[in-house]
């Protein structure tokens, strides 16, 4: 072997080594990258939240999943939210609202729920006997808070009992946008 087909070797293997190493740097900063972007995602864009329990019947069911976004305005009544003010003890909790700070809320003995003494049309409600709680109503709801209440009223655990209470708007850590069932098809109408 001369000393040019030395150097051509040497050169190459440098070569080779520099490319390997140029490809597990581009490698790694796509992983990096997409992790990156992934956890800002779930972050600020929106998470996955699995549905536990039939306190939401027949709106959402066990095993689903939902879309949830971060709250950026007041929640509504209607809106479908994950709140985490009962952490400690119970961990989040799929509810819907009922009323929002400052509303005066009612249940009459046949489990009605009258929000400003309007009754509430609630299509969504599971149609059973439903229990008023431990509250002494009316209750007019505190200012940053809202009341929570699920769908299926005789197996919910929800703002009308004071071991939950009502939920503090910044302990929302979001929106249902969408729900994921079983058969992966995609739902979004919550009011109906």
């Amino acid at each position: 072997m001369n000393n040019k087909d030395i150097l051509t070797s040497e050169t190459k293997n440098e070569k080779e080594a520099v490319s390997f190493a140029s490809s597990i740097y581009e490698g790694l900063s796509v992983v990096i990258s997409a992790i990156f972007i992934i956890a800002l995602v779930f972050t600020f864009g929106f998470r996955l939240v699995g549905v536990s329990g039939s306190s939401m019947v027949d709106t959402l069911h066990d095993g689903e999943w939902l879309i949830v976004t971060p709250y950026y305005n007041e929640p509504v009544y209607g809106d479908i939210v994950i709140s985490s003010h009962r952490l400690e003890t119970m961990g989040p909790i799929v509810k819907r609202v009922i009323a929002t700070e400052g509303d005066k809320v009612y249940i009459d003995t046949d489990g009605v729920v009258f929000v400003n003494d309007k009754q509430l049309n609630e299509t969504y409600t599971v149609p059973a006997f439903m229990r008023k709680g431990d509250l002494s109503y009316p209750v007019t709801i505190p200012e940053g808070h809202v009341m929570l209440m699920g769908d299926n009223r005789p197996a919910s655990s929800d703002s009308r009992y004071s071991y939950v209470g009502f939920a503090p708007v910044d302990a929302l850590l979001g929106k249902a946008q969408i729900r994921l069932s079983g058969q992966w098809d995609i739902y979004s109408n919550f009011s109906e």
